[in-house]
């Protein structure tokens, strides 16, 4: 017996234990991978987006350029002069020299230009150059440039290209990136020239460099026909035909050589080129796993320290209750003498004892209670029964005296005809037990009671419907007409007056609107005031009950989703709206 509490109550507690620290642990690892999953792809998306912010300012540097050799009209056309002529005058020489100085500054000012070009069509083949002035074209150690100026061009594109062009003739050849535009100097169709901007790609590798952030990583970018413009170092070992996807995914997984990489890309609006970050997976997500690692080792000393722990309380507490169970089927021992010989170390338990022993010794009375309380609930319910009988007994009288009435006349009278209508009112209400019925049978129901109105009352009054025979499936709250009409008939009558009473039934949306107008007597302000009030308190009301019943009617079965209006002015009349979702 002691074994099995023991178990189970190990059991016990070490479900509840394992479940949050199971749940817990697996939040962790899922809310740490997702973190630093989220963190990676951020910190990736920022060195792309510096980058392309830097790229972008360096490119930027052609608008400039295009601005004073493309739009300017005082610099074009002294260029365009000194290309064309054969011999230089003196002012001509002045002029070239300015042109020279200002291209040359531009250069010297700003570290990442290897050079300009300036070229308009001319005979001369002459060309304005940051490096060498005003020069022929085959003079200069770079003289494939002239290769991309297209003269039947008819766009002002820009397009970038990777070359290696040397400083001077004297050096090595200079990785350079090559932007072009056309130059429209003369709102011409065509081209009539070229600018050319050379930018050391060192720069952008020193770029790449100092925002790379992982051993392995390899940052380039490519132009819009997929060809490489500049990297780092990695990535001269990666050809973009291995990692390139048909779609634009940012991020993407890929293996190349066996070995799976992260790629996250970033496409730029500007110059049509794309980003690339190439990492290999097991760098990035090795700190991941590391955390993912000490959490499940976290997760699982928890799990054996709290396994021991509970194992020891559980040990000790199932003596106790083996104990306990044991007086417990001393029942023939008085409540004295169960606890004579109470020993615990633990003075919690003395309590337990005492209290387990009090609720032992008070079962029988309790029991008693309980069978009375059944016998009681059984006399409620067979009272409920036979209340029901009455109004089924009442509406079968109702039958018998109407077929009396008939039998007396030997045709149907106002009697008959108020013994029909009172009869199907009442069927009404015991045959349909839900809250809500028909607009069709809630209207039925209200010209019932209208027609032992008419037959009993001494005042005249008109009912004027005007409803959409559309709806008349839609549901709406029962009894929700008759007490409005009765209490225009009943209190907005007056002797000397025609009561008319107009019902307007409309849909609105998804709810119902009801709108009872009568040219009765009306209420004073102060009248008004006071049954609004009224009507908003929960004690029973003794004037008005029908408008009080429908209000706390529709509140309860609609949670309050609903409009109940009362306007009314005295002498002129009462005015009802009342408006609730269809169910």
């Amino acid at each position: 017996m002691n074994n099995k509490i023991l178990i189970k109550n190990i059991l016990l507690f070490v479900f509840p234990l394992f479940i949050p620290v199971f749940i817990l642990g697996s939040f962790a690892i899922f809310i740490t991978d997702k973190y630093m999953r989220e963190s990676i792809q951020s910190n990736h998306t920022n060195v792309l987006q510096q980058i392309e912010q830097q790229t972008n300012t360096i490119l930027n540097e052609m608008y400039l350029l295009n601005l004073d050799y493309n739009w300017n009209p005082e610099i074009i056309l002294s260029l365009q002069n000194i290309f064309d002529a054969d011999s230089f005058t003196y002012d001509q020489v002045k002029n070239a020299n300015y042109q020279e100085g200002t291209i040359r500054r531009k250069e010297i000012a700003t570290p990442y230009i290897q050079s300009i070009y300036i070229y308009y069509q001319n005979q001369n083949n002459r060309v304005l150059t940051s490096r060498y002035g005003i020069t022929e074209v085959e003079e200069m150690p770079d003289a494939f440039w002239l290769q991309e100026f297209d003269e039947t061009a008819t766009t002002e594109d820009i397009w970038i290209k990777s070359r290696e062009i040397p400083d001077y003739s004297f050096t090595k050849q200079e990785p350079v990136i090559s932007v072009f535009r056309n130059v429209f100097k003369s709102n011409s169709q065509t081209s009539e020239g070229l600018i050319v901007l050379n930018i050391y790609q060192r720069y952008f590798s020193n770029l790449i460099k100092e925002l790379n952030n992982y051993h392995h990583q390899s940052i380039f970018v490519l132009d819009e026909n997929n060809h490489k413009l500049f990297g780092n170092s990695m990535s001269n070992s990666i050809d973009p035909e291995h990692f390139l996807l048909p779609s634009n995914r940012s991020t993407y997984e890929v293996t190349i050589d066996g070995t799976p990489y992260i790629v996250n890309q970033l496409a730029s609006d500007n110059y049509g080129l794309r980003y690339f970050s190439l990492v290999e997976k097991a760098e990035i997500y090795m700190i991941p796993n590391q955390l993912r690692f000490l959490t499940l080792i976290f997760v699982l000393l928890s799990l054996m320290l709290g396994t021991t722990t509970i194992y020891y309380l559980t040990r000790k507490n199932a003596r106790h209750v083996s104990d306990i169970i044991s007086m417990l089927h001393t029942s023939n021992h008085d409540e004295e003498e169960l606890i004579k010989n109470i020993s615990f170390k633990d003075n919690e338990y003395q309590l337990i004892v005492r209290k387990l022993l009090k609720n032992f010794i008070a079962k029988k009375n309790l029991e008693m209670e309980l069978h009375e309380k059944k016998y009681q609930f059984q006399e409620a319910e067979l009272s409920a029964l036979q209340n029901q009988i009455n109004p089924h007994f009442l509406s079968n009288t109702l039958a018998i005296i109407y077929w009396r009435a008939m039998a007396l006349t030997g045709k149907p009278n106002k009697v008959t005809q108020m013994l029909e209508t009172l009869t199907d009112i009442l069927d009404f209400s015991l045959r349909i037990k839900h809250h809500t019925v028909t607009l069709a049978e809630e209207i039925h129901h209200t010209k019932n009671y209208l027609t032992i109105i008419h037959i009993r009352s001494d005042h005249a009054f008109t009912i004027d419907w005007d409803y959409d025979e559309r709806i008349l499936h839609e549901q709406v709250l029962k009894f929700i007409l008759q007490p409005i009409v009765e209490n225009s008939v009943t209190h907005g009558c007056d002797d000397d007056k025609n009561i008319r009473i107009k019902i307007k039934i409309r849909k609105r949306a998804d709810k119902i609107r009801f709108t009872i107008i009568d040219n009765g007597t009306g209420l004073s302000k102060e009248r008004l005031k006071e049954l609004l009030e009224e009507h908003d308190k929960d004690e029973y009301i003794t004037n008005h009950i029908g408008l009080a019943n429908i209000k706390k009617r529709i509140s309860l079965l609609f949670n309050n989703q609903y409009q109940f209006i009362i306007r009314s002015k005295k002498g002129w009349g009462t005015v009802v709206v009342i408006e609730h979702p269809i169910p």
